[in-house]
């Protein structure tokens, strides 16, 4: 039932997309040859002789990296957490549990494995001489790849079931603790983050911060391809931000019901739900005025000034008011205003 329902799920998630994923690859156009050849280019360079095996391992680690991403963006569609009390109520085995959390990541990490083996097919065909002999040990180490992102999804799975339990209290309750009462949306907002339902926002921003720190390095250390970097991080902390708002109304909305005796009104839940999801862009726009004025690189005197202005607007307008326009719609919007973004960060820097 668990499988029918995520592979449900998954198909719905495919359709609503598929018609702008098809916006991206006509507006990518002859890039998509390029950029289809580089989910394996990992695999070859871990592969290689004089590859020192610490750099073939973190190689490894770095292919696993999106497909465990990919099966924790979609922890909702594989293990749904109001399903968990349920689960847990079921006189099910641990071999059966263990089936059913397979079965899912199958149907999860099928993108990503068909889109290798494109990658794959792609170079076959190319056939250049750098590979050759490469391609027995490029498959075995895309299996393993597979493994560790199948592994490490199994693990978060498991988390995710621990965390779901009842937290236990190390204190009496009623034990006086002499400390200062703390405001309405200290209490309502920020300390659900550390102690409450809202902890997966923490493990967001901690992750947005975390992969635009990783983009700043990437420009710094390879001038070069800053442009890329920059680009990329747009990418990167737009993404960040719709999941941000989508976990917040989700983890926020028991809160909201519960304070509805209290003096705070819907609008001052709604705009503040708001700026905790742009939280990611205003991180990223602050990092980047620092990296660019100090970075070895000369900047577009037309592009730079637009492009800092869209890294404000566009995840603001990217997320406001999603209730009152259909998924369609908020999928159309969000790809407006990455696409005009991420054009006006491959010129800032020339």
């Amino acid at each position: 039932m668990r499988l029918q329902w995520s592979r449900a799920e998954l198909a719905a998630l495919l359709r609503r997309w598929a018609a702008f994923l098809a916006v991206v690859a006509a507006v990518l156009g002859s890039f998509i040859s390029t950029l289809i050849g580089w989910p394996a280019l990992p695999l070859f360079w871990a592969m290689q002789a004089d590859t020192p095996p610490t750099l073939a391992l973190a190689a490894l680690l770095g292919h696993a990296l999106p497909g465990l991403l990919l099966a924790w963006g979609l922890r909702e569609a594989l293990l749904p957490a109001r399903w968990i009390p349920f689960e847990r109520a079921l006189p099910l085995r641990r071999t059966d549990i263990w089936r059913a959390d397979l079965g899912v990541l199958a149907l999860a990490l099928l993108p990503w494995a068909l889109l290798n083996l494109i990658s794959f097919a792609a170079w076959r065909a190319a056939r250049p001489a750098w590979m050759q002999g490469l391609w027995l040990q490029a498959l075995l180490g895309f299996a393993f790849s597979l493994l560790l992102s199948a592994g490490g999804a199994l693990a978060l799975m498991q988390w995710r079931r621990r965390s779901g339990r009842p937290a236990r209290r190390a204190a009496a309750a009623g034990k006086a603790t002499g400390r200062q009462t703390v405001s309405t949306w200290t209490a309502l907002l920020w300390l659900p983050l550390w102690r409450g339902p809202a902890r997966p926002v923490l493990h967001g921003l901690l992750a947005a911060l975390l992969a635009l720190l990783l983009c700043l390095a990437a420009a710094w250390h390879f001038p070069v391809h800053a442009a890329w970097a920059l680009a990329f991080s747009t990418l990167l902390t737009q993404g960040f931000c719709a999941r941000l708002q989508a976990q917040a109304r989700q983890c926020y909305a028991p809160l909201q019901a519960a304070s509805a005796m209290l003096p705070v009104s819907p609008q001052a839940w709604s705009l503040r739900l708001y700026a905790l999801a742009l939280l990611p862009a205003l991180l990223a726009w602050l990092s980047w005025v620092l990296l660019l004025a100090q970075g070895p690189w000369s900047l577009g005197p037309r592009a730079t000034p637009a492009f800092f202005v869209a890294a404000l607007a566009a995840p603001a307008l990217a997320l406001w008011r999603p209730e009152s326009l259909s998924p369609e719609a908020r999928a159309g919007r969000w790809l407006l205003s990455w696409g005009i973004w991420v054009a006006l960060a491959s010129e800032v820097i020339v």
